[in-house]
């Protein structure tokens, strides 16, 4: 066979190898719930979740690239904490806020780049929620704000599943103080309201 026949079959056979590449696995990472805590029961007849944050409207906000939106874990907590034991009254639960931003940091040129890995992102969340509850019957009422913020700085050579996880991670976290601080100032400011 001459060189000029080979020539097509060699391209042939590298496009072939080419096409076989598999992108990496991507990770399963578990749900964040608190289903297996015990309920916060109110004095209410129903509860509201709503939200007045829309990441549609901060073109900044990368929520999307989050494993979860932080605007849905933030409603799921008040569902699996939230009960509503009371005859009359309504509570409302509000996300003011669940705002996540990428922002890209400062970086070094010349050889100091070459020669360091440096922190390429840092990774803002912010989360806000507002409970309001009240019961006409009884006359008690409360309103509790929360505001939970959390960062993480990222390097430049962090893979994609690194990067998935150290979000991930954050998001836990918030979730985590987001429930620990709304435990302890829903008793402190709802404590009649409570059943």
């Amino acid at each position: 066979m001459t060189l000029s026949r080979l020539a097509p079959i060699g391209l042939l056979i590298a496009f072939l190898v080419a096409g076989c590449d598999t992108p990496p696995d991507r990770q399963r990472f578990p749900d964040i719930t608190f289903q297996h805590l015990p309920p916060i029961r109110l004095d209410v007849a129903q509860i509201e979740i709503g939200s007045n944050y829309r990441s549609s409207d901060h073109a900044d906000d990368n929520g999307a690239e989050y494993p979860a939106l932080p605007e849905t874990l933030v409603a799921d907590w008040a569902r699996d904490r939230l009960q509503a034991a009371g005859e009359r009254g309504q509570a409302n639960f509000t996300i003011v806020e669940a705002r996540a931003v990428r922002v890209p940091l400062p970086r070094s040129s010349g050889l100091n780049a070459a020669l360091k890995t440096e922190q390429s992102d840092r990774y803002d969340l912010a989360l806000t929620v507002k409970l309001e509850a009240g019961n006409p019957i009884s006359g008690k009422s409360g309103v509790v704000t929360e505001t939970v913020t959390r960062s993480q700085t990222v390097p430049e050579n962090m893979t994609l599943n690194q990067r998935e996880a150290v979000l991930f991670n954050l998001l836990d976290a918030a979730m985590k103080d987001l429930n620990a601080r709304l435990e302890a100032s829903i008793p402190q400011y709802m404590g009649p309201l409570l059943r």
